[in-house]
């Protein structure tokens, strides 16, 4: 299903040892803020290839092998579809598809022994509250016209599907099976964009309804039944499609906040059969976070279950302040090997592998030291991998 590659155990940074097991999983996202870039910066489609086929090149000297693709960040999409409209983000002047992205990736990585694997965003909508801005040919849009507000989640900075309507369920597997379809992907991932909100005014129509016809479940209960019931659905949809494809999830690497403000319950997915092959927790944390430390933080998630554990890293902090890592916020400027005495960590405590977020903080050439010096850390730990 995934790639795989050597185990390495070690006690110090020079002291390593090699051996061969099933090798990891080496992964990065490539966010829509990045297709956007690449997008913008191809006069024609024969350009579009030549960058995208440069920045997947200086990928595969990390020996990267899975890339989660970002085809679908809002209620739209980077790829042919007859069910979403087009990405404002890869439209040409006529509002078709300039690109199309998916299979461009595609086209591109397997020849290089890179898995795709096709990253949407289920509920979200939009990153702000303008309902007014909704394309005309989305279901939301139906819902404003159709007076069923209640379908969807408006807070002050995004705009939501809501999770507890069937036809909402049904209008996401319906988008999955159309990738499934007709590209050649390696597998379904979505990442933390679950309920936006703890606000009890958002589902209070149905929920109501849901009490009225004898349902007992408490209303954080519910949400939770209402988001395990999507993760379940993809996931058979996917396995049913191809047995050998992979449906992965990306929550926050805080277990609490997932269960009680996103009702997420991580701890489900990972321990009963039938939610997802990988859990990959975003865990973009320093050694030193006050709250929520980097060691700690990778041990609990591990106590839950670590056969299904790839772990997220957070590169794009190398270089900065981490103001919520409070006392540790001066950590990501002062080291330059954070990101990869993580990725000894994950080695040394044999999981499946990490994924880096995100891919430009690779490819791109900065004046950010402690970032470059970082690159060339990790560089040195994927010598010891075979491409």
């Amino acid at each position: 299903m995934f790639s795989s590659c050597s185990n390495i155990k070690h006690d110090s940074k020079d002291d390593i040892i090699i051996e061969a097991e099933d090798k990891k999983i080496i992964a990065t996202w490539i966010t829509y803020q990045e297709i956007k870039e690449f997008v913008n910066n191809s006069n024609n489609e024969k350009e579009f290839e030549i960058n995208i086929h440069e920045m997947v090149s200086t990928l595969k000297k990390y020996n990267i092998n899975v890339v989660f693709l970002h085809v679908r960040a809002f209620d739209d999409c980077f790829y042919k579809s007859k069910i979403y409209p087009v990405s404002i983000y890869c439209a040409n002047q006529d509002g078709n598809l300039k690109f199309d992205v998916l299979q461009k990736f595609i086209d591109i990585c397997k020849p290089l022994g890179i898995e795709v694997h096709a990253w949407i965003n289920p509920y979200r909508i939009r990153n702000d509250n303008d309902t007014g801005k909704i394309p005309e040919n989305t279901l939301a849009y139906g819902y404003l016209n159709d007076g069923y507000n209640d379908r969807l989640i408006v807070t002050d900075n995004n705009i939501y599907y809501n999770p507890a309507y069937v036809e909402v369920q049904k209008y996401i597997l319906n988008g999955v099976r159309e990738i499934l379809d007709n590209y050649s992907v390696d597998g379904i991932h979505i990442d933390d964009y679950f309920y936006p909100t703890t606000s009890e005014n958002i589902d209070k129509e149905i929920y109501n309804s849901y009490k009225e016809i004898g349902g007992n479940l408490k209303l954080d209960d519910y949400r939770r039944r209402n988001i395990n019931s999507l993760v379940t659905s993809i996931y058979t949809l996917v396995k049913n499609f191809n047995e050998d494809l992979c449906f992965s999830i990306s929550p926050s690497g805080d277990i609490d906040k997932n269960y009680d403000n996103h009702y997420a319950d991580v701890i489900k997915w990972l321990t009963e059969d039938g939610y997802a092959d990988y859990i990959i927790p975003q865990i973009y944390y320093g050694y030193e976070n006050e709250d929520i430390p980097f060691a700690n933080t990778l041990f609990k998630w591990m106590s839950i279950n670590n056969s299904k554990l790839i772990i997220g890293l957070g590169i794009y902090k190398s270089g900065k302040t981490d103001s919520y890592a409070k006392s540790g916020k001066q950590e990501w400027l002062n080291n330059f090997d954070i990101i990869s005495r993580q990725i000894s960590d994950v080695i040394n405590n044999n999981l499946k592998g990490f994924s880096i977020y995100s891919s430009s903080f690779l490819t791109k050439n900065t004046d950010n030291s402690v970032l470059e010096t970082e690159k060339e850390n990790i560089m040195k730990i994927m010598e010891i991998y075979e491409s």
